[in-house]
C-alpha cells in the first residue's frame, strides 16, 4: 500500500500561498498609492536603525533606491512564494525585509502601551512572519507542490 507523502505538505503550501499574497498584495499596494514613499516610514523610526534610516532619507538617491527596492522586493517575494519558485530565495529576501520593518518599530514599549489590544511586546506580525518564512525555507515545500519541484526534477 502506497501512502500519500504529499499530503502532510497541503497545509504548509496554503500557509505558503497565503503568505506570498501578503506578500505581493503589500507589494502592489505600494506601487499603485500615488505619491507613495518609505521616506515618511523611515523618518518616524524608533529603532535601533533610527540613524541610518535619517542618513537614507537625507539623500534622493538612497529614498529612491529604498521606495524602489522596497516595492520589487515584496512583490518579487510574493510571486516567487505563491508559485513555489526560488522559494529558499524568496523566504531570504522576506525574512530580509521583516527584519528591517522589526527593527524601525521594535515592539519595546512601555508594559502599559503594551497591555492594550493592538500593542504588542516584543512579539509582533513581522516577527511571526518572519517565523513562517524560516519554516518554509526549512521545509521547502516548493519541492513537491510549486514550482520548484521541476528545478529538482520531481
Amino acid at each position: 500500500m502506497e501512502t500519500n507523502n504529499n499530503r502532510p505538505l497541503l497545509p504548509l503550501f496554503i500557509l505558503r500561498v497565503a503568505v506570498g499574497w501578503l506578500f505581493l498584495h503589500e507589494g502592489l499596494y505600494k506601487l499603485f498609492t500615488p505619491g507613495w514613499t518609505a521616506q515618511y516610514y523611515l523618518a518616524q523610526s524608533e529603532g535601533p536603525l533610527q540613524s541610518f534610516f535619517q542618513w537614507v532619507i537625507e539623500s534622493k538617491i538612497l529614498i529612491a533606491i529604498s521606495n524602489y527596492g522596497v516595492v520589487i522586493l515584496l512583490i518579487a517575494t510574493g510571486l516567487l512564494l505563491m508559485i513555489g519558485f526560488l522559494e529558499r530565495m524568496a523566504c531570504v529576501a522576506g525574512m530580509v525585509l521583516l527584519v528591517f520593518f522589526y527593527l524601525s518599530y521594535p515592539p519595546f514599549g512601555e508594559i502599559s502601551d503594551v497591555m492594550a489590544e493592538g500593542n504588542y511586546l516584543i512579539v509582533d506580525k513581522n516577527m511571526i512572519l518572519f517565523l513562517v518564512l524560516w519554516v518554509i525555507f526549512k521545509l521547502r515545500p516548493g519541492q513537491r507542490w510549486g514550482m520548484d519541484r521541476l528545478r529538482h526534477g520531481g
